[in-house]
Order: C-alpha cells, then sequence, then structure tokens
C-alpha cells in the first residue's frame, strides 16, 4: 500500500463556501466605510465643539449617538459572522493542502482555530498559518516538497496588517472614551476609531482576494497533479498529522 496517498484526506472543494464568504466581506467592507463616515462626522462634531466653544444640539448629539449603534452593532454582527466563516473555510483548506499531497507542513489544522484564541499569538499565527497555506496551494508545481520554494506575496502581510491595526485602533480608542471627558482627547478617540475603521474596510477588501486566490490556487493543483505526485523521501508519519 503507497503510504503517501492512504494516509491522505479527502479534499473538498471550496468554491460554494467562498461565494458565501466572499458576500460577507463585501458586506463587511461596506459597513466599515459606513463607519468611516460616521467617524468623521464624529470627529466634525467634536472639532466644532472646541472651536466654537458652543456645545451641539442635545437633539443633533442623541441622533449622532444612535446612528453610531447602530453602526457599531451592524459592524460588530458582521465581524462575528465573517469571522466564523472563515475560520470553517480555512480549516477546509488546511486540510485540502494535505489532500493534495503536500508534505512536511509547519502549521497543523489546529492552528486554523487556535491561532486566534490564544492572546498574544493571535497577533502573528494566523497570518503564518494563512502564509503557509497559500504556498503549500500554489499550482506550479505538485512536488510534495517545493511549496517551501515558493515565495509568499506581500498582499498577505498587508491584509493581516490592516487587521491587526484594527483591533488595536479600536481598542485604542474605547480605551480613550471610556477614560476621558476631555473635547481634545475625544477627539483622539475618534480619529483612532476613524483610521481603525479605515483599516477594516481595506482588510475586508483584501480579505476577499486572498481566500478567492486560495481557493482557485487548490482547485487548479488538483486538476493539474492531483493527489501529487510520489517522492523519494521517505514517509514521516508527521506528514499524516493534517
Amino acid at each position: 500500500m503507497n503510504h503517501d496517498t492512504s494516509m491522505l484526506p479527502p479534499f473538498v472543494p471550496t468554491r460554494r463556501s467562498v461565494r458565501i464568504l466572499g458576500a460577507l466581506f463585501v458586506l463587511s467592507a461596506a459597513i466599515s466605510w459606513i463607519a468611516v463616515g460616521y467617524d468623521f462626522s464624529e470627529l466634525r462634531l467634536v472639532t466644532l465643539d472646541l472651536r466654537n466653544g458652543e456645545g451641539i444640539s442635545m437633539e443633533t448629539r442623541l441622533a449622532h449617538i444612535s446612528a453610531g449603534t447602530i453602526v457599531g452593532r451592524a459592524q460588530l454582527l458582521l465581524l462575528s459572522i465573517t469571522g466564523l466563516a472563515f475560520l470553517i473555510w480555512l480549516h477546509r483548506v488546511r486540510v485540502n493542502v494535505r489532500a493534495l499531497g503536500v508534505r512536511r507542513l509547519t502549521y497543523g489544522r489546529e492552528w486554523t482555530i487556535l491561532g486566534f484564541l490564544v492572546p498574544f499569538l493571535n497577533v502573528f499565527r494566523p497570518y503564518q498559518v494563512v502564509r503557509e497555506i497559500w504556498r503549500a496551494s500554489d499550482p506550479s508545481t505538485g512536488d510534495p516538497m517545493a511549496w517551501k520554494t515558493i515565495p509568499a506575496p506581500s498582499i498577505l502581510a498587508v491584509w493581516w496588517g490592516l487587521f491587526v491595526a484594527y483591533f488595536l485602533l479600536e481598542g485604542l480608542s474605547l480605551a480613550i472614551l471610556g477614560f476621558s471627558t476631555h473635547l481634545s482627547r475625544i477627539r483622539l478617540a475618534h480619529g483612532a476609531g476613524f483610521v481603525a475603521d479605515l483599516c477594516a474596510a481595506l482588510s475586508a477588501s483584501f480579505a476577499y482576494f486572498v481566500v478567492v486566490r486560495i481557493t482557485e490556487a487548490q482547485d487548479a493543483k488538483r486538476a493539474a497533479h492531483g493527489r501529487g505526485r510520489a517522492t523519494e523521501v521517505p514517509f514521516d508519519p508527521r506528514d499524516a498529522v493534517a
């Protein structure tokens, strides 16, 4: 029996799930752009307070707060749903690279979930996992080991950097708003929120490209090379670990 093939999991195409995930990324980007507009208007109101020394009318303030609450809740809901869909997709494409015959991967399938949950490690581990899947999915070679020579594109670092920046800046904005009532600091907080939502919108756009590209690459690799060709490298039981 050929160990290289008998230990491989089944390949499951992800095109259908990517359609759903792509739509979620589009909606996430759209609501983030709306949040950018809200942040800009909030900055304008605070700036008027500072310049004129007069408070904005209570009706205007309440209406603005109400709109911000709706946008914030919609953004959080979409982030949660999109995040869950992304984790399901990421786990599946990680299994698929083994189904394609790729060997000696660094990060097991458990890191597609744990990478996002472990504090501090979640700042960089998800990026490392996605980068490895991108390289292993490249259809230019069917050799089980050649994926290590495939370079990762800079767009992955840009996508993840924007995503991390969103969370850091959003956290900074909420922290300032929670502990300060001074108008100048409140303006700083909304400025941080403005940049955070801008990062979120751009990150969602890049994420859409990333998931589509990996899915297309895996389909192309399977069509060109099937489950990978035989290799003279002796079988290592670690290769069977997803």
